[in-house]
């Protein structure tokens, strides 16, 4: 199931499942070493009146929220068989790396009872489970693992006593072994000091409870390259006190989110809810190095044994045009900067990047047919340099843009020049912005044009004049070569894309239906209510639309079997996904009239809100037949084009007003 609720600050990310487990655990970047691995959580289980149940197990329902205008969780588990309830206050505090859940525990017996709280650590460090220590520190009655340079610390108090009441560790995942939860069941661990190898630990903390009565467990995890700094860490977090770190958490984030509160907003008290709250889900996916990650749920490993926790720099590019538009522009700066550290020596962008700036994996082929290609899918190239001209329109950083001169403007807008077909003068073929096709799209010569006049202005703001004039010819020419060949006379719409022989020339049209011909009109090329726009876009509303349900959205593309479920889709073209129904939503708002026409963009506003969880996570694309969660949540790109949507929708009401 994709992930109920994160909390993070960029170096070190918890993503916290349906059931208030971690399963998820990244440090020291954000969408790089999972230390929990793939199917595995941290298990949190109880003990009373002679009776263990497991977080997990059917007996507890689970409520998941965060505390308003923050990253710090607002979660209950209720038992009514065992009358508890446990309220989770979860949060990773801004600025040092340690995760800190608060358990306030209720007693609803109307007798007294004593508690036995047990968690399981099931480290995967470095992303797999061997060469660990586990082992019991007893000056401070804590848990440590570690690895090489990756040191965990658990801990926790009870009112002014610290550390664990009981603690084990153990083999598991190794000759038949599950794991030191187990010993856990009966109510009683059995101390074993250390253990080596493919190891697992379990703590426990008793508490009394009288009749009726709620008390709190601040339990922690310390994250760090060696043992000093795990202690360290510990030292600072009892001197400062749980409480008094969860409430400066609380006000940082109150604070972050509301850096632009000179801002007046039209939009109602709702979208504005869940537009501040995907502003903050947003930051938890973004490393503090720059790197924008699509989406940290491991979940999809089931799909093709690999995830999306790598920088694309086209979700990038895009999250940081919501970003710049909201006020963010020290985030994305970074990213910028990532980029520029990753751009390759003619002048492009690779598929996916790791959060260090390695080349993530791939599976675009460097040859087909015989012939050596670029594995590169080139928007990825244009809609950053298009990303940095919008960065300085906001904030007219000039030292920044110069910086960025020769490592990216500079060399992208002469890659994006000469990488061009000659004959067509169209950009050369490359992978579509959905990884599925290669050949020249639509979507595609947009952004390489919206790139090109992109770095056109920046050079001229910095008195490359030279090439400032050149990226301007080039523009105009992409844009000629778009409306001669890829608009379609007889079907009186663009194309998706055109194919090319490589030998015979000749040119095959594909008439598919896809939403990212929006581009069109997002990337400038023409105005929204320019009437070639227009058909383009009525006709993918009718052919992308979910209209067979309850469930309404549009989906990708026709045809689209990514994700699909199992159901008679009949006329579905697809999965309904968060982004493309969004760009439907802000055509209609570039295209009104009056305050009146913006109700039909605003209803998809309230549509994306519905397919968000209790906690407002968003995700990738949804079930067509019941609303269900489907792919990766949170998905980065869902939560800023919502945040975009979100701010164009108060400016054309203010505009039009």
């Amino acid at each position: 199931m994709p992930r109920a609720i994160v909390t993070g600050n960029g170096n070190l990310l918890a993503c916290i499942n349906q059931h208030n487990l971690i399963e998820d655990f990244y440090f020291p970047y954000v969408g790089m070493e999972n230390q929990i691995a793939f199917e595995h959580w941290h298990r949190l289980g109880v003990h009373v009146d002679h009776r263990f149940s497991w977080l997990s197990e059917p007996s507890w329902t689970h409520e998941i929220d965060y505390l308003h205008e923050t990253l710090v969780t607002d979660s209950v588990a209720k038992n009514e068989e065992l009358l508890l309830t446990i309220k989770f206050n979860d949060f990773v505090y801004p600025s040092e790396d340690f995760l800190i859940r608060k358990l306030s525990i209720k007693n609803n017996a109307d007798y007294d009872r004593e508690l036995k709280v047990y968690f399981n650590q099931d480290f995967h460090l470095y992303g797999d489970k061997m060469q660990d220590t586990a082992f019991y520190e007893p000056e401070h009655r804590a848990m440590v693992h570690y690895r090489k340079r990756r040191y965990f610390w658990i801990s926790g108090m009870q009112g002014s006593i610290s550390g664990v009441d009981s603690f084990t560790t153990g083999k598991s995942e190794y000759n038949h072994l599950e794991g030191t939860w187990k010993d856990a069941e009966d109510g009683h661990l059995q101390e074993h000091p250390i253990e080596q190898g493919s190891v697992d630990s379990t703590v426990e903390f008793r508490m009394n409870l009288k009749a009726n009565q709620e008390k709190q467990l601040y339990v922690w995890i310390c994250a760090g390259k060696n043992l000093s700094e795990v202690k360290h860490l510990h030292d600072y977090i009892l001197s400062e006190k749980p409480e008094k770190l969860m409430n400066n958490t609380i006000n940082y984030w109150i604070s972050w989110v509301n850096k632009e509160a000179q801002r007046e907003f039209l939009v109602e008290p709702e979208l504005m809810k869940h537009y501040k709250q995907s502003l903050l889900i947003i930051r938890t996916q973004i490393d503090n190095r720059g790197a924008i990650i699509a989406a940290n749920d491991s979940d999809i490993m089931k799909f093709n044994k690999d995830t999306y926790s790598y920088m694309w720099p086209r979700d990038g590019a895009w999250v940081s045009l919501a970003l710049d538009r909201a006020g963010y522009g020290e985030i994305t700066k970074r990213f910028f900067a990532f980029c520029a550290d990753s751009m390759t020596e003619d002048g492009y962008l690779l598929h996916k990047y790791n959060p260090d700036e390695s080349v993530g994996s791939s599976w675009h082929s460097w040859y087909k047919d015989g012939e050596m290609q670029l594995p590169i899918q080139e928007d990825e190239t244009a809609i950053v340099t298009y990303a940095l001209w919008n960065h300085w329109l906001y904030y007219k950083d000039i030292e920044f843009i110069q910086d960025m001169y020769e490592p990216l403007i500079r060399a992208a807008g002469n890659f994006m020049m000469h990488f061009i077909d000659e004959e067509t003068g169209l950009p050369l073929p490359t992978y579509d912005l959905w990884e599925q096709e290669r050949g020249v799209f639509t979507y595609t010569t947009a952004c390489v044009y919206a790139g090109l006049e992109a770095a056109y202005r920046l050079s001229a703001i910095l008195g490359h004049f030279n090439h400032s004039h050149r990226y301007k010819e080039a523009a105009e020419r992409i844009k000629q070569a778009m409306l001669t060949h890829l608009y379609d006379a007889e079907e009186d719409r663009f194309l998706k894309r055109i194919e090319i022989d490589p030998h015979t020339r000749a040119v095959t049209k594909d008439y598919g239906l896809d939403a990212s011909m929006h581009a069109v009109w997002m990337m400038g090329v023409l105005p929204a209510e320019d009437d070639m726009v227009v058909k383009t876009n009525r006709a993918l509303f009718e052919k992308l639309s979910v209209k067979e349900g309850p469930i309404g959205g549009l989906t990708r593309n026709e045809h689209d079997h990514y994700q699909r479920v199992h159901g008679h889709y009949g006329d579905v073209q697809g999965n309904p996904w968060i982004i493309t129904t969004l760009w439907h939503a802000q055509w209609l708002m570039a295209i009104a009239k009056n305050r009146e026409d913006l109700k039909e963009a605003e209803k998809y506003l309230h549509w994306a809100i519905e397919r968000a969880n209790s906690a407002g996570i968003m995700p990738e694309q949804v079930n067509p037949f019941n609303g269900d969660p489907l792919s990766v949540a949170p998905l980065t790109w869902s939560h800023a084009t919502f945040v975009d949507s979100v701010l164009k929708y108060d400016e054309r009401m203010k505009e039009l007003s």
